[in-house]
């Protein structure tokens, strides 16, 4: 959606027959900013439409309506073509020179020949982003230039919603410009790079290892483009400069996979020690071939003290200043936890009956050892792969994700009631589908996509949740096709029902049919309704958006949220 002011428009073509047709200067004006509009985003729209106030009262002797100051122009994408950099026109030795004019005339001074990489020399217009965030402003690049050029509307005279959303994804100016100055790269493609310069530095280290590696998979959502602020490293040189609060360094968490091998022990107990002595070796053997990396072997994750549950982690800082956090999968693990579970015995020809049916404090310890094990070493790295293909074939769905994050975290939800991953997936559902199944992401086609409109921009993609959120009977449940299977019983993964849970939310997938294994903890009861009341009032506020001013990102007291004075982006504070 894009503001624009009237006050100065001064139309670079002007008809009286177009007049006379419209039946007004005003309805003339309108008429021709559509159609210049449409002309101009070509396919990259689905739909363009022009709000304005209604005609007011006014004196018989005044003929015509007078001129709205404000209107908005609202726009629907189309997530396919939106966002292409390239506008190509008549070829340099196309034969219709009125064409190859009219292509010029159009769009002015953007409008250059350019060579490209098939020998093609045609009339283009390029524009020019630095960012992958900004590759989602284009259309509005686009009417900003367009209003200037052909009604002389300044761009200090066009606003749009975007910046005020970007806003609230942006690391603070004063930490931002930090990186800036030193050129220290940052953001999701950094970040990854990062991961895949470690697993080389890695692999390189089989001879200094036991065994073999085989695999090294990524589970965070740094690593997946979904993290509410775009991941950053934090090297020695800039966390001197830093104030205390800015010093913490969030770990990306990744799974190491050993080939396999008889000599692993069938002690639950000893595999966790094995697994420390791996991390001793491993951590050993990467400060010695890496200059300035650091590696730190925690045996506890301060939360659980079993000693048959994997709480043990190999912490790694790069030279650069990346920080990640590794587990080691031990696939024999799940199957010695379904023995304690069972009450078999290690030996398979003694079976021990239990007459009392009373269970044993150990059998409990396994339940949630084995819920660990399947959620860290199934769940996670399938759901990894599985947002990362959607961020690569919807170009709306990361920046969503990014903002219903950014909007539970504001009122302390996220993490502590609602995990990362259910968020997740519930905005995925709106990408590949709710309540059934859809084809898989690779097998879907244009005709399909336009058959099943997913949100073309992060702002509608936000709005869409917030409606969700706020109507939604989590009693019903939710399911979500998020791995491309459209029959759910064809997928099966091992689950721990008898688990406690507190989780009243029940998002559904493939893999996880009774839908608890990213809400077993959360949201309970009382964080579920404070949740469809915040989505209520946000819906409320979004609503009023036309009215409200556009420049939103005010103050971060949460106490006026419900002010009736409130901006709207101040529900992200």
């Amino acid at each position: 959606m894009n503001s624009v002011n009237l006050s100065s428009v001064k139309p670079r073509q002007s008809s009286i027959h177009a007049t006379l047709d419209s039946g007004s200067p005003q309805n003339a004006l309108l008429s021709s900013l559509t159609s210049i509009i449409r002309r101009g985003l070509g396919n990259r729209s689905r739909a363009v439409t022009v709000l304005h106030p209604s005609s007011t009262s006014r004196p018989t002797s005044q003929a015509h309506p007078s001129t709205p100051d404000v209107i908005f122009i609202g726009i629907i994408h189309n997530p396919q073509h939106a966002f292409h950099l390239v506008d190509h026109g008549p070829a340099a030795d196309d034969q219709d020179q009125v064409a190859l004019e009219e292509f010029r005339d159009f769009w002015g001074d953007k409008s250059e020949l350019r060579r490209f990489k098939d020998g093609r020399i045609v009339e283009s217009v390029v524009w020019e982003v630095t960012t992958a965030d900004e590759m989602a402003h284009v259309p509005s690049m686009i009417v900003r230039h367009l209003l200037k050029r052909h009604f002389n509307i300044g761009e200090g005279d066009v606003e749009t919603w975007q910046t005020s959303f970007d806003s609230v994804l942006r690391l603070p100016p004063s930490i931002s410009q930090e990186y800036l100055t030193s050129k220290i790269p940052t953001g999701f493609k950094a970040a990854l790079a990062s991961f895949d310069g470690l697993v080389k530095a890695i692999k390189k280290l089989d001879d200094d290892l036991p065994l073999a590696i085989l695999n090294i998979s990524p589970t965070s959502e740094f690593l997946r483009y979904t993290s509410i602020f775009s991941p950053a490293p934090l090297p020695r040189t800039l966390a001197a400069s830093r104030p205390e609060n800015a010093w913490y360094l969030a770990p990306m968490d990744i799974i190491i996979e050993f080939e396999k091998s008889s000599k692993w022990p069938d002690d639950l107990k000893a595999i966790q020690t094995i697994k420390l002595a791996f991390f001793e070796r491993l951590a050993s053997a990467l400060m010695e071939s890496v200059d300035g990396l650091k590696a730190n072997v925690v045996v506890n994750d301060g939360v659980h003290i079993s000693e048959i549950l994997d709480k043990a982690c190999l912490e790694i800082i790069t030279p650069e200043g990346w920080a990640f956090s590794a587990h080691i999968w031990h696939d024999r693990e799940v199957n010695l936890l379904d023995r304690i579970i069972s009450g078999n015995s290690n030996l398979p020809h003694i079976v021990v009956k239990n007459k009392t049916n009373k269970k044993s404090a150990e059998y409990f310890e396994a339940l949630v050892a084995k819920e660990v094990y399947l959620r860290r070493f199934i769940h996670a790295p399938r759901h990894h792969r599985a947002i990362a293909a959607l961020y690569h074939h919807y170009s709306a769905f990361s920046g969503t994700v990014r903002l219903v994050k950014r909007w539970l975290a504001s009122h302390w939800l996220l993490q502590s009631h609602i995990s990362e991953e259910v968020v997740e997936i519930i905005c995925a559902s709106f990408f590949v589908g709710g309540g059934g199944g859809r084809a898989s992401i690779a097998d879907m086609d244009t005709e399909q996509t336009s058959q099943h409109p997913v949100p073309g921009s992060k702002e509608r993609g936000f709005s869409a949740v917030v409606q969700f959120l706020k109507e939604w009977k989590w009693e019903d449940g939710l399911v979500v096709p998020l791995y491309g299977s459209t029959n759910f019983s064809d997928a099966s993964t091992p689950s721990v029902n008898n688990v406690t849970h507190k989780g009243v939310w029940r998002v559904s997938t493939e893999h996880d049919k009774e839908g608890q294994v990213w809400t077993r903890y959360g949201p309970d009861l009382v964080v579920a309704h404070r949740v469809r009341s915040l989505a209520d009032a946000t819906w409320k506020c979004l609503q009023t958006l036309e009215r409200a001013q556009i420049d939103i990102k005010v103050g971060v007291d949460n106490n006026t949220f419900f002010s009736k004075k409130k901006k709207p982006l101040e529900l992200f504070y």
